[in-house]
């Protein structure tokens, strides 16, 4: 059970300020992770950058995405998930795209630029869709971009709290939940969150080699 100091809401409103928090505890939590690294072509002062462009993408598009968040009793962001609804893309509309798609690929380095359409674009979408056995895999399902739980709070029941408020949204779109993960270490957490592991990737990087575990749960059946 979390800890009782905390609140946990389905976000109605959201706002710059709260992207600009959820970017934060993103940044915190993803300076080592080899996902980030690439990600940012080996740059990691760029990782602010791409944790705002992808937060506000999903969070200040309206239709977009669906938030959901922990916070103590002053306030504090302590961790939150963040969806793209069945029918949505992350960045793949004009609308998204303006919250600074174009400026941070600008920051990044030739290698970099040119990574993002032969591998992000290409080579992930289809390890998405070969592991879960759905065309579109990412617009086909209740999709996880981020599950974020700040490190003083891991291991406390944050991250159930957190799920079990999106798998009852989930359940209302009659789609599975999916998501990828990119840390060794939320396997066994996503499979006690009654995530089924589909399969595992390594995506290669001029940076580094990034590992790839593909979840899904039927929230019709977990809610039933």
């Amino acid at each position: 059970m979390a800890p009782p100091n905390l609140v946990f809401e389905r976000v109605d409103q959201p706002t710059e300020a709260l992207a600009d928090e959820a970017t934060k505890v993103f940044s915190d939590l993803m300076v080592e992770d080899p996902a980030a690294i690439a990600l940012v072509a080996g740059d990691m002062s760029l990782l602010p950058s791409l944790g705002s462009l992808m937060i506000r993408a999903l969070l200040l598009s309206p239709g977009v995405g669906e938030m959901f968040t922990a916070r103590d009793e002053s306030g504090a962001l302590v961790g939150f998930t963040l969806f793209s609804l069945p029918g949505q893309l992350i960045l793949s509309t004009p609308e998204q795209q303006k919250h600074g798609m174009f400026e941070f690929m600008g920051k990044l380095s030739p290698e970099g630029q040119k990574y993002y359409p032969e591998v992000m674009a290409k080579e992930v979408p289809k390890a998405n869709d070969e592991a879960f056995g759905i065309q579109e895999a990412e617009r086909n399902t209740y999709w996880c971009n981020f599950a974020m739980v700040r490190a003083d709070y891991q291991g406390k029941g944050v991250a159930k709290a957190l799920f079990d408020l999106a798998t009852k949204e989930a359940a209302k779109t009659g789609t599975k939940m999916a998501l990828t993960t990119t840390n060794i270490r939320n396997v066994p957490i996503y499979e006690k969150l009654g995530f089924k592991l589909c399969g595992h990737k390594v995506m290669p990087s001029p940076w580094v080699d990034w590992p790839l575990w593909f979840f899904a749960k039927d929230t019709q059946k977990d809610t039933a």
